[in-house]
């Protein structure tokens, strides 16, 4: 309830706490961001409204939001950090050295200024869809992984990056992650170590016209894996398809004898 002074004065006691902001709007229009303390303002007729905002939630999400930087500019860059992204472009949100948010493309986020400190750091994912891997480990810690593509290659493998269909690089042993916004990634793992491929219960006409039972066993390596994949659709299932024309060709040739 108003007091007596209030009521005379025509003016509004409003006390802001420390972890608080305040948006003071005067018939509609929007007056002032208000600062922890005591302030008499101007409320004839009731036409003072008060916004509150909590600094615990250091977003600012208001229907006021354009109209207090379209009419008060200045005191909108006091109080606000604002991180803009681009088409292509995510940004890592840092307050006070912790990771807060890593906002998408095309996403505007405003922040309040006494909140942080805020550090952002826009990283332009048409150059480079790569994520450093410091800060993937800071990613997975903070669970901030909305936005990254892992994968890992163990030792004797090789990743092949594939990028919106088309084959970008080799990737070697370890865990590499990359940005999932706006283009489709995927890793294709190939083993490079000796394998051993068994072709098992082949009849076969000898050149003398007997039918002989035979088993074979193979040893292969892959010493190019992007031939291997780019080639065939199954490199394996062709390895084994050319030993079987090839032993038949050779036993078929021979007598029994």
């Amino acid at each position: 309830m108003k007091t007596i002074l209030e009521k005379a004065l025509g003016r509004q006691r409003v006390l802001v706490k420390e972890n608080e902001r305040a948006v003071a709007l005067y018939k509609g229009e929007i007056q002032a961001v208000l600062m922890p303390g005591e302030h008499w303002l101007a409320n004839r007729r009731g036409n003072l409204e008060i916004s509150r905002h909590d600094l615990k939630n250091p977003e600012f999400v208001s229907a006021y939001e354009k109209a207090l930087f379209d009419k008060l500019p200045d005191v909108a860059a006091r109080h606000f950090t604002v991180v803009r992204t681009g088409r292509m472009e995510v940004a890592v949100v840092e307050r006070d050295g912790a990771l807060h948010s890593v906002p998408s493309p095309d996403r505007k986020l405003v922040l309040w200024a006494d909140a942080g400190p805020w550090k952002v750091t826009t990283v332009d994912t048409a150059a480079d869809l790569a994520i450093d891997p410091a800060l993937m480990r800071r990613l997975g810690q903070a669970r901030k992984t909305e936005h990254m593509f892992l994968h890992p290659v163990v030792d004797g493998q090789v990743g092949l990056l594939f990028v919106d269909g088309v084959l970008v690089r080799t990737l070697e042993a370890g865990v590499h992650a990359f940005w999932n916004v706006g283009r489709m990634v995927q890793v294709k793992v190939v083993d490079i170590k000796r394998q051993s491929l068994d072709v098992a219960g082949q009849e076969v006409l000898t050149r003398d016209r007997v039918t002989i039972r035979v088993n074979i066993a193979a040893e292969y390596r892959v010493v190019d894996p992007v031939q291997a994949v780019s080639t065939v659709k199954d490199f394996s299932e062709a390895l084994y398809r050319a030993l079987q024309y090839a032993f038949r060709k050779t036993l078929g040739a021979l007598t029994l004898d």
